[in-house]
């Protein structure tokens, strides 16, 4: 076996030296063919040139080039080993002899394997952490590890970010099940958040549990999120797996408090005390665990729980929130929610798990089951924030209704919930649909007398400065907020019947013909119009033509929604009908008879307020209106729009008369009066000017 190159690539340098990716690219090409070159690559793996960091941290520092004065020093720390050990894996070796290194206090390096393994035994003589991993490494080898395992402390400045760099490191490279299941910092944000919000609520110093041994990322977030203040105590399961036994040096170098959880060959454990249970799925031991065996991990917890006990879940949502499950899934999650302790249910953005960027993920709260309460009213708190950035303001407010969500009735109703709603438990018993179907938080949330008010106000200012003929013949009065009819998704709108799907046509596009009248054919409503690029009637296609080369196609009725996903969300109303929407735009249709509160133009603006990432159409929220109100609002709607297009045409008279008058003038074509009765003086002094 070679000695071990430490080995970089562009990106490593860049950071190595504290700059942009792109300008290492630019210090290569300049230097080249001068006295110093940048450094030449050693090997290229997978179509990525790799450096020797010896040989790019002496160029740095003879260059002075970069904004780092240490980068030689440092460039331990942001290279990677290069070495086969057999079959002894080098990241574990690596991660146990760190571990080790912080327990001795002292350098490995002149350390013979006797001394090593006798250190090893001493201070892991149950071997759950590093003394397996020490004695399967031969001698040359443990050698030439714990020089660099001494080089990337010294260069890291401390054994806990030596071991987070090896990780990081190990992810890069394809990592194990650290990779596919690792969250994105916003993620961690919240979990650590919502954990450490809900330890506040407990008495006692914190204690957080790990049933399935290896959820680390998660844990030392939370402990980070504490600041230091406190120390928590971790109990984690003793599994013999590489995750997990990772997850204890991982603690251990860290120095945070470690207990034992004895967890039984099913799942079961138990534990005492005030708690919260800190979980991810799925875990890294099983990244392609099944959604079952999740929600059988989840019973686990759920079942020794009691009243003193909080916990948080990450898993997808697909499997915590979703509709259209699995039997086997909808009835372990049925069971779940009948104990009465899932106490909230969240639903989050995709883009949590980098390596799944279309998979969205969802957040479970665990508490008491408010036992006092008859099953009947008992709640959940329910959250959509599918379309919302997962940002620092968001994260706080939604930890806020979180902990809230734990109080009784009395503080529920006293808490002002930015992103949540309370709904019966049994309610989402009943439904096989999502279990946060209509909880997305409008863009239309001001307080009702608010909008009571400012609409009036609108409405008297728009009369006053017009005519009695065109003055809008509206009385707005406030209503009960009880009477609210709620948001629902598309995909339960359309389960109810009270709304219908209809695909758009495939048209040849040498049958659209530009412009046109009615009388030219019919017209077509496809993206370019539902974005409003190109007006409505700007494109036809032949009557006789459609009828025979399109015998399946489909016309819109008056009120149709016809909308588009891609490049971003859009929607008109088809208020005349007998319109040929051209796929990929789409039909939704309001049931005539049973609209179950659905107004056209209403679902219109709501679809048009959603943002660019929004565009999973069967999950849009659209508003519904109280019962009888639908009519009224349709016809003042339907006047505003009226008196908006009389006014769009008056505008744009005014910029056309605009335009004519300075070209007349300009050219000598013609003269204008003026009409001022009074003009102002040129010679008489204007006030204020001496």
């Amino acid at each position: 076996m070679s000695e071990p190159s430490l080995l970089m690539t562009m990106s490593d340098i860049a950071s190595l030296a504290q700059v942009q990716r792109p300008v290492v690219s630019v210090w290569r090409r300049r230097a080249a063919g001068t006295p110093e070159p940048f450094p030449a690559a050693v090997v290229q793996r997978a179509g990525q040139e790799l450096f020797d960091s010896d040989d790019v941290g002496r160029w740095l520092a003879a260059s002075g080039r970069g904004n780092n004065p240490d980068a030689r020093a440092d460039a331990a720390a942001h290279a990677a080993l290069q070495l086969s050990l057999g079959g002894t894996d080098a990241f574990h070796a690596l991660t146990a002899l760190v571990a080790l290194r912080g327990v001795l206090g002292t350098p490995l390096a002149g350390l013979s394997r006797d001394e090593l393994l006798d250190a090893a035994d001493e201070r892991d003589p149950d071997d759950d952490m590093f003394y397996g991993e020490v004695k399967r490494t031969d001698s040359v080898a443990l050698d030439l590890l714990c020089r660099y395992v001494d080089a990337l402390v010294e260069a890291a400045y401390n054994e806990p970010a030596a071991f987070e760099k090896l990780i990081a490191t190990d992810e890069r490279q394809g990592g194990r099940g650290h990779r596919q299941t690792r969250l994105a910092a916003n993620a961690l944000q919240l979990i650590s958040q919502v954990a450490a919000a809900l330890a506040a609520t407990q008495s006692g110093e914190p204690v957080l549990v790990d049933a399935t041994g290896c959820a680390g990322d998660a844990l030392l977030a939370v402990v980070e999120s504490m600041h230091g203040l406190i120390e928590p105590t971790v109990f984690t399961a003793g599994f013999d797996t590489p995750a997990c036994r990772l997850l204890r040096r991982r603690l251990l170098v860290h120095r945070i408090a470690r207990l034992d959880l004895a967890v039984g060959g099913d799942g079961s454990f138990a534990v005492d005390g005030n708690v919260v249970h800190v979980v991810q799925y799925p875990t890294h031991d099983e990244p392609a665990m099944s959604g079952a065996k999740m929600l059988a991990s989840i019973e686990n917890i759920v079942l020794q729980m009691d009243d003193d006990q909080l916990g948080v879940v990450l898993a997808p949502a697909s499997v915590l929130s979703d509709g259209r499950v699995a039997r086997e899934i909808d009835d372990l999650r049925s069971a779940l929610l009948r104990s009465g302790r899932v106490r909230a249910i969240v639903r989050l953005p995709t883009g949590l798990v980098p390596r799944k960027p279309q998979q969205a993920q969802a957040l479970w709260v665990l508490g008491a089951a408010h036992s006092h309460v008859d099953l009947a009213d008992r709640w959940t708190m329910v959250a959509d924030l599918s379309s919302i950035a997962l940002d620092e303001v968001a994260i706080d407010d939604l930890v806020s209704d979180l902990v809230a969500s734990l109080g009784d009735r009395a503080t529920v109703r006293a808490h002002a919930f930015r992103f949540a709603r309370l709904v019966l438990t049994r309610t989402l018993l009943a439904s096989r649909g999502s279990l946060v179907a209509g909880a997305r938080p409008s863009a239309h949330s001001p307080i009702a007398s608010d909008h009571a008010a400012r609409a009036d106000a609108l409405l008297s200012a728009l009369n006053a400065a017009t005519d009695a003929s065109a003055a809008l013949d509206l009385a707005i009065e406030p209503g009960p907020t009880a009477a609210t009819a709620g948001a629902a998704t598309v995909d339960t709108l359309l389960a109810d019947g009270s709304l219908r799907y209809i695909p758009g046509n495939r048209i040849d596009e040498a049958d659209i013909a530009e412009g046109g009248t009615e009388a030219d054919g019919i017209r077509l409503i496809g993206p370019a119009e539902v974005l409003g690029d190109l007006r409505l009637g700007a494109r036809r296609i032949d009557r006789l033509r459609y009828a025979a080369d399109y015998p399946s196609g489909r016309v819109t009725e008056p009120g149709d929604v016809v909308f588009c996903t891609a490049p971003r969300p859009s929607a008109v109303v088809d208020e005349e009908g007998t319109s040929v929407v051209v796929f990929p735009a789409r039909i939704l249709r309001v049931h005539r008879r049973e609209p179950r509160g659905l107004v056209s133009r209403v679902m219109a603006a709501d679809i048009n307020a959603l943002t660019a990432a929004d565009k999973t159409w069967r999950r849009w929220a659209l508003r519904r209106v109280p019962a009888g109100q639908a009519c009224a609002l349709n016809d003042a709607l339907s006047a505003v729009s009226k008196r908006r297009q009389h006014a769009l045409e008056r505008l744009l008279r005014l910029d056309e008369l605009s335009g004519l008058l300075m070209d007349g003038v300009a050219s000598g074509g013609f003269t204008v009066a003026s009409v001022d009765p009074t003009p102002p003086s040129p010679e008489r002094p204007t006030k204020g000017i001496a």
